[in-house]
Order: C-alpha cells, then structure tokens, then sequence
C-alpha cells in the first residue's frame, strides 16, 4: 500500500527453475541434466505440465490478491 500511494508499481517474478533447480526432485520439460547441478530432473507428463500450468495461474492470482500490479 506504502508503494502504490507514492505511485509506485510492484511485481512478483513467478518462475521456474526446471532443470536448473538444485535439488534431485526437479522437474522439467525432460530428463536433461543442467550444467551446473548434478540432479537430474524427472520428466513432467502431459497431465505434470497441467497441473503447472494451474499453479502458475493460482500463484498469479494470489499476487493480485496481495496486491502486486
């Protein structure tokens, strides 16, 4: 609120980190290990890349809701 009543606007990155993420529980668009962790990422399904999808939406709500612009 302190930031929109000076007119300022705040963002939330929403990302994901797929095979970058450093941990051997990753998931990502396939099995390809990045070159800077040593897991390699489980293969999302049709259905894994759904349920992303949901949760991106809902965390995109959730901002708003927040307050983020």
């Amino acid at each position: 609120d302190a930031v929109h009543a000076e007119g300022g606007k705040i963002a939330l990155q929403i990302l994901h980190a797929g095979r970058y993420g450093y941990t051997p529980i990753s998931v990502s668009a396939s099995r390809t290990k990045s070159p800077i962790t040593p897991f390699a990422p489980r293969e999302l399904s049709s259905r894994g890349v759904e349920r992303q999808i949901r949760a991106f939406a809902r965390c995109a709500a959730l901002a708003r809701e927040a307050g983020y612009d």
